[in-house]
């Protein structure tokens, strides 16, 4: 059960389906509060209707062509609905831009029929300009929300395991993992919350958001029953019975050789239960700014270039820029 004041990656490993529902129920205020600090030409109301597009009307417009595909003009919108949600980055829509539409809609399809196996379909799309596998994850949620979640970095670092926003398809794979785990985890418990892997990441990201900007809007979230499951402080339900004291021994006849060796015990055990914790990286995210305004490549990045087995694209200024 997940407290109010809980990270978001607590919220993951703790979260009762109630709590789940909950946090999504937020998601539209949230974004409005996202739109909010966002400053654009067209103001908070871009991003709202930006969202409302790809959430609710893309994956029809995409399925209803007789082959699954999207075109030029709607791999920019998705840039743009991505690039304002998140991190601004104006030069990977330029990259974008530069994209054929026959390239797009080629692309595209072959993508969409390579599903359910991602890590070929967010390959394919990566060979567009301008899209790396954050993008890439975006148009396949778009259009199979039931099959693949979005790469947000709010939802990436939300999840256990993921330590970094690398924007590498390894990487995603990994988070991808743990989101379908958890959308299995939770329709088993309730069958009728029909969640998938983009509902899943909304969640996390939701929660993330609302936890950095207004942490009140959690206040609601539903709390343990406790007349089910009543807490006591040593952390263990009431439902288990208490050990019952030997009725032969007396409280009193404790010795006290017998009260030394159990507080050693208890010194023991509180060391074991310190020791054994687990622990989670900080999630750091990378500056995606920095790398676009350097030309720093890893080792070898050079050759991959040429077999398009990188992200790393090249402007025709011949600066070298990191896309996701």
């Amino acid at each position: 059960m997940a407290d109010i004041s809980d990270s978001t990656l607590v919220f993951f490993m703790k979260a009762t389906p109630e709590q789940w529902d909950y946090a999504l129920s937020l998601y539209k205020e949230v974004l409005k509060l996202k739109a909010a600090k966002r400053t654009t030409k067209k103001g908070p109301e871009e991003l709202i209707n930006l969202d409302t597009w790809y959430q609710e009307q893309l994956q029809k417009i995409i399925l209803s062509r007789k082959e699954p595909h999207i075109i030029l003009e709607e791999l920019i919108q998705i840039t743009k609905w991505k690039l304002i949600r998140g991190k601004f980055r104006p030069r990977l829509m330029d990259l974008v831009k530069i994209n054929t539409e026959t390239a797009v809609k080629k692309t595209s399809i072959k993508a969409f029929r390579k599903l359910p196996n991602i890590s070929h379909a967010i390959t394919a799309l990566t060979t567009l300009k301008g899209v790396g596998p954050a993008t890439a994850s975006a148009i396949l949620a778009a259009g199979y929300p039931e099959q693949v979640a979005f790469m947000a970095d709010e939802s990436m670092l939300s999840t256990p395991g993921v330590e970094a926003a690398d924007y590498t398809l390894a990487e995603y794979l990994n988070y991808h993992e743990q989101i379908k785990n958890c959308s299995d985890r939770l329709n088993k418990k309730n069958p009728e919350g029909k969640w998938t892997p983009h509902k899943v990441e909304l969640t996390l990201w939701t929660h993330y958001l609302a936890q950095e900007m207004k942490p009140s809007l959690l206040e609601g979230m539903p709390k343990a029953d406790l007349e089910k499951d009543p807490i006591i402080p040593n952390g263990k339900s009431n439902s288990h019975e208490p050990n019952k004291q030997s009725e032969e021994t007396p409280t009193n006849d404790v010795t006290e050789k017998e009260q030394d060796d159990s507080s050693k015990e208890l010194d023991n055990s509180h060391d074991l239960k310190v020791s054994s914790s687990p622990a989670f990286g900080s999630g750091l995210v990378k500056s995606e700014d920095s790398n676009l305004d350097s030309s720093l490549l890893s080792e070898g990045t050079e050759d991959k270039i040429k077999n398009n087995e990188t992200e790393v694209l090249e402007e025709p200024a011949t600066k070298k820029v990191r896309v996701q």
